[in-house]
């Protein structure tokens, strides 16, 4: 029993390793997965580095091509729709939970997360712009308090997955709406932090839902 616990546990650790150097940027989309690199970085045998990757495989992170091996998976526009759509949801009361849930201490950390930046960005803030935006809203659903959402998004990685080709719109348009939510944390205020949030996000899916649309009347080429 006691060997099979430990194995479990090697294999979520390494799960949980290969994950976040997707989610990090570590294997970009497109990459070929080379398990073998992957046993002498985690310094473990093929076995938990074959569990993980079928693991993923099924969570569509990454992607099986025959006689080719495994490859770090790109999602399609529509499916980039659908992932914000479902942020903007989960995220959205998320934000509403934190006006009630969040201690003071959380609430300063989220409300000063932009603090410093000034528009236009160089390239070196605009590169530390998407770590913080990253943050920011991963903290807004971790200070929620509800372990639903924070799992729902953990695990299926909606919202890691949607920063795959980085941000989808830049400071000068999100900078704005980041304070819109900002200040409605600031005061509490749920209902209005929740609007907001929602609105955030769904505009960004309406860049993908655009991009759709120009793909079937035959404007964009997608290759």
């Amino acid at each position: 029993m006691t060997q099979k616990i430990e194995n479990k546990a090697l294999r979520d650790y390494i799960y949980e390793q290969i994950r976040d150097l997707i989610d990090r940027g570590g294997l970009r989309v497109g990459q070929k997965i080379n398990k073998k690199e992957l046993g002498k970085r985690f310094g473990v045998s093929q076995t938990p580095i074959n569990d993980a990757l079928n693991k993923l495989v099924g969570e569509r992170y990454i992607e099986v091509q025959p006689r080719k091996g495994y490859f770090v998976r790109e999602f399609g526009t529509d499916e980039f729709c659908q992932i914000f759509e479902m942020r903007a949801g989960l995220e959205g009361i998320a934000a509403r939970l934190c006006c009630e849930n969040a201690s003071e201490e959380e609430l300063h950390r989220l409300v000063t997360t932009f603090d410093g930046f000034t528009l236009p960005l160089d390239e070196e803030e605009m590169r530390r712009y998407e770590e913080v935006d990253r943050w920011f809203h991963e903290k807004i659903v971790q200070y929620s308090a509800n372990a639903f959402i924070y799992n729902a998004l953990k695990t299926t990685g909606f919202q890691s997955r949607s920063y795959q080709k980085g941000l989808v719109r830049g400071p000068e348009i999100t900078l704005p709406e980041h304070m819109m939510i900002i200040e409605a944390l600031k005061d509490r205020d749920g209902e209005r932090a929740q609007r907001m949030t929602i609105f955030h996000l769904l505009n960004s899916r309406d860049v993908f839902k655009f991009r759709m649309n120009q793909r079937n009347n035959g404007k964009l080429d997608e290759s």
